[in-house]
């Protein structure tokens, strides 16, 4: 017996049950418009229409698939999350060309993952294993799947960066600081050096530079309002999180370079201010960092000079204070030893 739940407008989702080879499943599905169409659709799964169905799949390509399962099932998500998965795509076509879905068993699935984990970090590794296990469980829960290849895949990949490698040191930083300045003051036209000051001195994300424009840089208060993002599609969207929306105090260095600014800040792409902050550190001698490696040298920047780290998370747009101290342990943990050497002298001075 079929049962149907309406998750939202336009969207019915069914659970069925039959019996295949005298074991019972329950194949399920959603995306349904109307109540009727998912009748329909569980009718063909309890007749045994299922195999009728299953042909249409003979011939497919795992990334095929995929494709198709993200169009109707990750169609209203963020552009960012959606670009993830399609990353995953992309590595599917790259590593399981010619992999079909009903012949991708469960040694596929890990042999993949161990293949992918010699070059990835086990977070890049995790979140492939993720979108994929996703599409294959939907697989099997609508009966397309005899088996679940899913099951106890094993987590493969590098530990990724030291994360003294993600950031950068004060020194390293001052020297790209001045670099970039130097730059800026011999009128470059080029946004994406100004894209980089701006993130060295306000730790703002990329998506948050991009958007940034002159009516959001108060001059007498000397505060930048972040109140938009743009997306890859160069749309403009909301902040990462609702704390993403925040004000900040800029210095007077920064102040003076956005002065003469018009329109939007930064109107360049992600692709050429990574290619520009790539090509200066390695110019400059220093460590090759992300973009986003600058939003992580401004805070331990502020954390190493004794800046209190709620303030530092309110200024990053931090979700809450606990992903502040999540991405900054490392610092952390060196602090508390010059803070214990300070309470043993305060105890030792006193008693």
């Amino acid at each position: 017996m079929a049962s149907f739940v309406k998750i939202a407008p336009n969207n019915w989702r069914v659970f069925t049950s039959i019996t295949v080879n005298g074991k019972k499943k329950r194949p399920s599905k959603q995306g349904f418009k109307t109540k009727k169409e998912a009748q329909l659709w569980a009718s063909s799964i309890e007749s045994g229409v299922i195999e009728v169905e299953k042909n249409q799949y003979k011939d497919m390509l795992l990334s095929d698939y995929f494709e198709s399962w993200v169009d109707t099932y990750k169609s209203n998500l963020e552009s960012g999350t959606r670009h993830q998965y399609q990353n995953t795509l992309d590595n599917i076509i790259k590593y399981l060309p010619n992999a079909y879905l009903l012949e991708f068993t469960r040694s596929d699935f890990q042999a993949f993952i161990n293949e992918f984990g010699e070059t990835h970090s086990k977070q890049t590794v995790a979140k492939r294993k993720n979108h994929i296990s996703q599409c294959l469980k939907d697989a099997y829960a609508d009966g397309i799947l005899d088996k679940d290849p899913t099951v106890r895949i094993q987590l493969t990949g590098s530990n990724g960066k030291p994360a003294t490698e993600k950031f950068l040191e004060a020194d390293e930083l001052a020297k790209l600081d001045q670099h970039i300045r130097q730059q800026l003051d011999k009128n470059t036209q080029d946004g994406a050096y100004l894209a980089i000051y701006i993130a060295i001195h306000t730790g703002m994300r990329v998506s948050e530079i991009m958007a940034l424009t002159a009516n959001d840089v108060d001059f007498k208060k000397k505060t930048i309002s972040v109140n938009k993002a743009l997306d890859q599609f160069r749309r403009i969207k909301s902040t990462k999180t609702k704390s993403g929306n925040r004000i900040i105090t800029i210095d007077d260095n920064l102040l003076a370079q956005l002065k003469n600014v018009k329109g939007r800040v930064s109107d360049v792409s992600y692709y050429s201010v990574r290619t520009l902050l790539q090509k200066t550190t390695h110019s400059l001698g220093i460590k090759d960092i992300s973009f986003h490696g600058l939003r992580h040298s401004h805070g331990s920047l502020l954390l190493s000079k004794g800046v209190d780290i709620k303030y530092v998370s309110r200024r990053l747009g931090h979700k809450n204070i606990s992903t502040t101290i999540g991405i900054y342990t490392h610092l952390l943990e060196a602090q508390k030893e010059t803070e214990e050497e300070k309470t043993n002298k305060i105890m030792m001075s006193i008693f």
